[in-house]
């Protein structure tokens, strides 16, 4: 059933990754700013990942993590709204001749959803692509497509909790980061807090608990956050 109301994700909000020239840009930066083998190792321990499971991974971009994590598990579903980005995912599972991981266009919320219950789920620096009411209707959608007792591992920029003064910790932000990562990241950083939607950790928690999670772990790294979750059987 369509609903005229439901919020449209494919809509770009920031850098524009429809467009498939700045997608392998992004890839070849992100190939040199992430440590790809440990995000997928601690994502793996983090789900409890078996050989048996299946995984749903919403936002996989060029699909690092969701080719790292097939290596671990029976199958994984990656989906992202960037038809660009999931063409480029899938030509690089194809030239590594994996076949246990899929890449299908879809988000949180509408237009694709894991073909059997998953025992766990992953998502990293998406959701805060959405509005905080759009969070947790997508935090609920994630719940409903685990298995009882299933995992979720959510790991995205969240602004803490009772900071005086939010000016002066932008500022301290974006100076790090420019510091670490040069002045493109750092504009970059000042883009996202001006027009995405991060949000704080208390309604991130919150809407969480709100959507059926148990938070069993929680790891700050600058300024982003980890939640390791467990959906309650149902």
């Amino acid at each position: 059933m369509h609903n005229p109301w439901l919020y449209d994700e494919r809509r770009q909000v920031g850098t524009d990754y429809a467009n498939e020239s700045r997608v392998g840009e992004y890839d070849a930066g992100m190939q040199r700013l992430r440590d790809v083998s440990r995000e997928v190792e601690i994502a793996a321990q983090a789900l409890s990942l078996s050989p048996e499971a299946a995984v749903w991974e919403i936002g996989c971009g060029t699909g690092e993590l969701a080719m790292g994590l097939a290596i671990r598990c029976r199958h994984v579903y990656a989906t992202d709204v960037s038809p660009a980005m999931v063409s480029l995912a899938r030509r690089k599972a194809a030239e590594r001749n994996l076949q246990n991981v899929s890449f299908e266009e879809g988000g949180f919320l509408a237009g694709y959803a894991p073909r059997e219950p998953v025992q766990a789920a992953v998502s990293q620096l998406t959701l805060h692509h959405l509005p905080d009411l759009w969070k947790l209707t997508a935090l609920r959608r994630v719940a409903r497509c685990l298995a009882p007792d299933g995992r979720f591992y959510l790991r995205d920029v969240v602004y803490p909790s009772g900071v005086p003064d939010y000016d002066a910790y932008f500022a301290g932000l974006v100076a790090a980061v420019r510091c670490a990562a040069g002045d493109e990241l750092a504009e970059q950083t000042i883009a996202h807090i001006r027009e995405e939607y991060s949000t704080f950790s208390w309604i991130i928690e919150e809407m969480l608990k709100q959507a059926g999670f148990t938070v069993v772990d929680r790891l700050t790294d600058r300024f982003t956050t980890a939640y390791t979750c467990i959906r309650a059987g149902r």
